[in-house]
This record gives structure tokens, C-alpha cells and sequence, in this order.
């Protein structure tokens, strides 16, 4: 009888050994082995997956905490924020243009009111729910900004205003959706306010775009 060999297997954070009873070195098949120690892999990896899958989507959600889990008012706030924080990037990228555009000065105005807005809901997060939330421009608005800053005068100008009336209707639906459910009166007011300016701002757009 040929003698057995025994090798140990780490599984697991446990670190609990497990015994395999093999025949010689020769006769042990690697396949098995790596198949196994591939899927202990695969379910740590997983799990650990599971509590950062939202760091670098683009999406607001607190590190290994389910969007569903905060209050409405939380949710709005870090959408809303992110959503700003993608207009200012195409309102700052606007603004560094250095060929001929017209659509320069209203970048400017765009970028100093949503600024502000940006500045109020990251307060209130960090005063209210004591969230220290770093708006972040989202993969669809950054793909946005790269598109437009391929093209150059009126075809700049006028994919300028559409992106901003596609962008300000987004939070309109936004807004619409979240309105009944915010319970700060402060922050309905905001919600309310948002959307009066930009269906205004949306208007204007419209209008010259119509008008070239």
C-alpha cells in the first residue's frame, strides 16, 4: 500500500485546518486543490465587494450603507448634490474654453448659483445627519462633459444649452419624486425653489435655442 500524504488547507478568516488525504506527491490533482481555494477567494472577495460597491459608482451612498436605510431628506440631499456637482463641472470646463464661445457668461452665472446651492445641502448634511459627504460627479454627467468639450463655437453653444435643459429636467423628475417625502420644511422650500429657477433656466434655453 502506497503511503497516504496530508496536507493542510487554510479556509476562511477561521483559519480552521482541514486535513486532505492524498496519494503521492505525483498523484495529487492541482485542479481540485486551486477550484477550491478559487471559490474561498471568490466568496471573500464577494462579501467585501458588498460594502464598497458604491465608492466609485457615481451614486449617493454611504460606504457600506444601503440608500434605502437613510431618511428621504439624507437621499435627497446626496443625490441633489451629486446632480449640482455635475452642471459646475461642465460650467467650470465652459469657462476655461479659450476659443470663441457664447455661451461663456451664462457658464459663469450657472456655476456661481449652483456653488451655492452645492455649499447649502453639504451643511445641512454634515449639520443635520452629521454626514460628511463629498459630492462627486456621476459617470453619466462626466461622459456629458467629455462629449461637449469635443465640439467647438455654435455647435459648443448650442449642445451647451441642450445638455443644461436635459440636466436641469433631470432634477425637475428628481424633485418631483422626493417632494412629498422630504419632512424638512427648509429643505422642501430649497426643492420647491429649484425647480421654480430652472424650469425658468430651462425656458431661456429653449427660447435661444429657438432663436438660432
Amino acid at each position: 500500500m502506497r503511503p497516504l500524504h496530508f496536507a493542510v488547507l487554510v479556509v476562511g478568516a477561521g483559519l480552521l485546518p482541514i486535513l486532505v488525504a492524498c496519494g503521492p506527491k505525483n498523484d495529487v490533482n492541482p485542479a481540485r486543490v486551486d477550484t477550491s481555494a478559487t471559490s474561498v477567494a471568490a466568496v471573500a472577495k464577494r462579501d467585501s465587494a458588498k460594502s464598497t460597491a458604491h465608492a466609485d459608482s457615481g451614486t449617493a451612498q454611504m460606504p457600506g450603507m444601503d440608500m434605502s436605510s437613510q431618511p428621504p431628506d439624507q437621499q435627497f440631499l446626496r443625490m441633489m448634490s451629486d446632480h449640482h456637482k455635475g452642471l459646475t463641472l461642465m460650467a467650470h470646463e465652459t469657462i476655461e474654453r479659450k476659443d470663441k464661445i457664447a455661451v461663456k457668461e451664462e457658464a459663469r452665472a450657472m456655476d456661481k448659483k449652483q456653488d451655492l446651492e452645492l455649499d447649502e445641502m453639504v451643511i445641512m448634511l454634515d449639520t443635520k445627519y452629521k454626514d460628511s459627504y463629498t459630492p462627486k460627479v456621476t459617470p453619466d454627467n462626466r461622459a456629458m462633459v467629455d462629449d461637449l468639450m469635443t465640439k467647438s463655437g455654435r455647435e459648443f453653444d448650442r449642445a451647451f444649452r441642450e445638455n443644461v435643459i436635459k440636466h436641469h429636467e433631470q432634477a425637475i423628475r428628481m424633485i418631483d419624486q422626493y417632494l412629498p417625502k422630504l419632512t424638512d420644511p427648509k429643505l422642501r422650500e430649497m426643492a420647491l425653489k429649484m425647480k421654480t429657477d430652472q424650469k425658468g433656466e430651462i425656458a431661456q434655453q429653449q427660447k435661444k435655442l429657438g432663436s438660432r
